[in-house]
């Protein structure tokens, strides 16, 4: 996984909004999954045509962030939680 790399949702994943969150539900592994704003973002870009590159410009723009702060590290964080969930795939460009 790196900087260039693609997600994509995975099939069978239900998205329901509650307030800010959005709530996740993979029904066949019957797990639930709650995601903040920011997460919830980082989500709605793994559609297989951003990039983690793309996905901090679009962070950056959308949330005041800290100066100095690692987003391309911390939107790395938050996918490998969903491809460890089994919510996203990746795939190497």
């Amino acid at each position: 996984m790196n900087n260039e790399t693609r997600f994509a949702q995975k099939q069978g994943i239900d998205a329901q909004q509650l307030g800010d969150e959005l709530i996740l539900t993979d029904t066949p592994k019957k797990t639930t999954h709650m995601l903040n704003p920011t997460a919830r973002r980082i989500w709605e870009l793994c559609d297989g045509r951003h990039t983690v590159q793309d996905m901090e410009r679009v962070i950056k723009a959308g949330f005041s962030i800290t100066d100095g702060r690692d987003v391309a590290h911390d939107i790395l964080q938050a996918i490998k939680t969903f491809v460890e969930k089994g919510l996203v795939a990746g795939e190497e460009t």
